[in-house]
């Protein structure tokens, strides 16, 4: 597998916001998006290889219940990633994947091999202010009937809340978050704030790690 890096801190985005996770990131991704605050994942030499097996190793001697897995885009390296997920044991895993690729298939084979780990995803759904506004929507019936996930849509924009506003009708019974840019400041915040006190199933959700100054 292609590695940027390995570490431990606070999980801050998602579900499991504010539990202490160890983090495993990717390196690689079939996107680059505007805002993307991992750039060192993208492209050059910032990676090394390691096994599945030797990270599996030393994540199963972690304490820490959350193991959160993100890039870059962890489903660049799909096949590497099926055999990490089945070699964790006991954990509470999150991919975060940016929504381009199809998380079913994944799941289904992780599922199969009857680990005692769980399994979720931290979907984005990609807005035109990414660049990138790409998702496969099959993954919305997925999330749907699975419940092994949610949705983000990151948002730094007007254009991004129109958008938003035009997604969220097909998202009824999913898990639906609403993230600002964090680099727009205070201003952008109490627009998104006005924007998910007029909606009825989104939540609004800051980036703790930023707020804390952690990794």
């Amino acid at each position: 597998m292609k590695l940027n890096s390995i570490f431990q801190s606070i999980q801050g985005e998602g579900r499991f916001q504010g539990y202490p996770s160890d983090f495993i990131r990717f390196f690689g991704c079939n996107l680059n998006c505007i805002y993307c605050d991992t750039k060192q994942t993208l492209s050059g030499d910032s990676f090394y290889i390691e096994t599945p097996e030797a990270v599996a190793e030393k994540i199963n001697k972690s304490d820490i219940l959350d193991v959160c897995i993100t890039g870059g885009e962890p489903l660049c390296q799909e096949e590497e990633l099926l055999k990490l997920l089945k070699l964790l044991r006991g954990k509470r895993i999150s991919v975060e994947t940016n929504g381009s690729i199809e998380l079913e298939p994944l799941y289904r084979e992780f599922y199969a091999a009857k680990t005692d780990s769980e399994l979720y995803f931290s979907t984005d759904w990609k807005t035109p202010g990414s660049g990138n506004p790409v998702f496969d929507e099959r993954n919305i019936g997925f999330l749907r009937k699975s419940g092994a996930g949610w949705i983000k849509f990151v948002t730094g924009t007007v254009e991004d809340l129109d958008f938003i506003d035009e997604k969220l009708p097909m998202l009824d019974g999913i898990e639906t978050y609403l993230s600002p840019v964090f680099e727009n400041g205070k201003e952008w915040f109490s627009a998104v704030e006005k924007f998910v006190k007029s909606h009825k199933n989104i939540r609004l959700q800051l980036q703790l790690h930023k707020i804390l100054g952690i990794e």
